[in-house]
């Protein structure tokens, strides 16, 4: 199976020693996205707008690979407070509204990097 790096300009540059996405077969695994604007700016104290800017990011990247969000079949979501769920969900449910959406773990921690309030990591599939 080949491999091969993902990156995106429309999107932040990684904060680590990683890969912004990696192509495995049929598979697309996108690191986690921090919620950095195209400007450079990290959104903090509004999770709806940061979780949009996040998906943004995936989506950016994803599309180097000619795939999009419908092709997410797994995400990992990390808040810092958990007391956002509802706030996020709205904001997350209006970028997959219909058909299959993406299975999902949503945890809660103590800390993230840049102390974003949010970040999501996920997997995408492409149809042969």
């Amino acid at each position: 199976m080949s491999k091969k790096k993902l990156e995106s300009k429309n999107a932040p540059a990684p904060v680590g020693p990683y890969s912004q996405g990696v192509v495995a077969g049929n598979f697309a695994f996108v690191s986690g996205q921090l919620p950095i604007d195209k400007a450079g700016n990290l959104v903090l104290g509004d999770i709806e707008k940061a979780t949009d800017v996040v998906l943004d990011n995936i989506e950016a990247i994803l599309k180097e690979d000619d795939l999009g969000l419908e092709d997410i079949v797994k995400s990992e979501v990390y808040l810092k407070d958990l007391s956002n769920f509802d706030k996020f969900n709205k904001a997350y449910e209006k970028r997959f509204p219909l058909g299959i959406r993406p299975s999902r773990v949503t945890i809660e921690v103590a800390k993230l990097p840049k102390n974003s309030d949010i970040e999501i990591a996920c997997i995408a599939y492409r149809k042969k």
